[in-house]
Formats: structure tokens, sequence, C-alpha cells
């Protein structure tokens, strides 16, 4: 992809003309000239690192990392380092969604259709303009089944395009509200707070929702030590014991089955959690505390 003409116009308009889509891979890609287009684009990282600039902003994006370049706005891409990078391109019009779409040339527009039913009128941030992560994987597996319909173009292939794009498109958004949750109203420190209690016995890790949130690791960190007066993993770490001690004198589940409850793997690092925390082992807590 070098500016335009790695684009192939002569493919996609006709694409996008009467499928109202085109799916790409790009392989070893080096760098992309600025340019601008008259569709929505979403671009998903597969493979490298990548400086992005977008509207005159620069960042740098991840595998995982994805964003939807609105109508008009103008992007560049370049390789951060000599092997390049991967991407996946989803370029589609908004009348792929609802007839009634056409003619639109906003993302914002987009989103706030029925279909996909988000408010955006409080939304501070541009959405075209956040860099999303694919955190569990599941926008990927989208986009590879999109791919698969648009390879094999079996009957109704674009009607289960356009519903997996919906699926996309809200499950995106559930990551904005997230973002714009924690920006404005509802606190950094109060969302982890509430994510730790609904998700203590899951595998958590700050980075990850440092980027669910659209912040740097370190600046969420520090928010939340200087909220709490804790970091974030004795937060978690005591959240975690406090609720395997409820199970510890409110049943007769196993200590292994009990670390798993809580969301730990290894017994003596969970045993040794206790002991800290309590003064004393699992099965002194249960036999002190036992109903």
């Amino acid at each position: 992809m070098k500016g335009k003409k790695e684009f192939q116009w002569e493919t996609i308009i006709p694409s996008l003309t009467g499928d109202k889509f085109y799916l790409t891979r790009h392989r070893d890609v080096k760098a992309v000239s600025m340019h601008d287009h008259s569709f929505l684009e979403l671009t998903y990282i597969l493979r490298g690192k990548v400086e992005h600039t977008l509207d005159g902003q620069t960042s740098e994006l991840k595998v995982g990392d994805y964003l939807i370049v609105d109508y008009g706005s103008r992007h560049s891409y370049r390789a951060v380092g000599a092997e390049g990078f991967d991407n996946l391109d989803c370029l589609f019009l908004p009348e792929l969604l609802d007839p009634i779409l056409k003619g639109t040339k906003s993302l914002r527009t987009v989103l706030e259709h029925y279909l996909i039913h988000f408010n955006l009128q409080a939304l501070v941030q541009n959405p075209a303009h956040i860099v999303f992560h694919d955190d569990d994987g599941r926008i990927g597996k989208l986009l590879s089944l999109m791919q698969v319909e648009a390879q094999t173009r079996e009957a109704g292939y674009t009607e289960m395009i356009r519903c997996y794009l919906i699926e996309l498109l809200l499950l995106t958004m559930r990551r904005l509200d997230d973002a714009q949750s924690a920006a404005t109203g509802q606190d950094i420190s109060a969302f982890l707070t509430k994510y730790v209690s609904e998700h203590y016995m899951e595998d958590i890790k700050l980075q990850e929702l440092a980027a669910r949130l659209n912040y740097s690791l370190p600046y969420i960190s520090k928010r939340f030590k200087d909220d709490t007066g804790v970091s974030f993993v004795h937060y978690l770490q005591n959240y975690r014991v406090m609720q395997g001690c409820r199970l510890l004198s409110s049943s007769n589940r196993t200590l292994s089955e009990i670390t798993e409850m809580v969301g730990y793997r290894d017994v003596k690092f969970f045993s040794a959690l206790v002991k800290r925390m309590t003064g004393l082992s699992p099965s002194d807590f249960r036999r002190k505390h036992k109903k």
C-alpha cells in the first residue's frame, strides 16, 4: 500500500458500488502516503507496529488495534521497524447497514442509527479518532468470518457480512461506552473497582483495561493509586482474598476449588496471600471462622 495506487481503485470502486463493501489483507506494508476517501474504512493491525497519522494526530498501533476512519479524514501509515506490517482493511458504505443511510457521510450518524442505537450526544471524542483494541479477539474473529463470506460468495453473503459488521460495531461501541463513562461522569477508579467486583474470578490485566479505556498504563495506574491509596494489583489481591475467605468460612469447597474460583491457579500463592493478609493459613482461618 503506497498511497492511493495500492488501493487498486479499479477493483474497489465496482465492489463498493455493487456489494457496498470491500475486504482485503495487505502484507509487508512499509508505508502508505497521506490520503482520504469517500467511504468508511475499518483497519485492523494483524502483524507489526505502525505509526499512524490521522487528521494531524500521530499514534502507534500494535497487533489487535483497530480504528474506523471517517469520510473526509486524511491519514497515513508508516511501519515501525524494517519488517513492515500486515493489516486487514474493511471498506464499506453506510447503506450496507441500511439503504436509508445512502448518502450519509459521517461515522457518527451511522453509529446513531437505530440498528446500532448508540447515543453519541454526550460524546466528547470523535469516535473516528479513537484507537480500539481487540482484547478478547472477538473483532478479529468477526473480520475473519466476513472474509470467508466475501471469498466464497454463497447465497446471502452480503446479508451475512452486514450482520457481522453490525455485531462488530456494537462490540466496538461497548468499548467506547466504557471509555466515555470513565472520561465523563463515572470516575476511572470507580469503573475499575466495579470491574474487579464483577470479574475478579477472571484473568484481569490492567494494561488491557487501560487500552479499553483509551488511557496509557502509567496514567491509569497512578490515577488509581492516587484515588484509592493502593496499587491496582494490591487492590485486586485484597478483593480476591476477601472473597476466598468468605468461601472458606461459608462452604465446604476445597482450597484448590476456592483458589480457582477467585481467579488464581497457584494454590501455594493464594495460601501465602491469605496468610499475609489475615495472619492465618487458609485451614486455620476456616477452623476459626467456619460457622
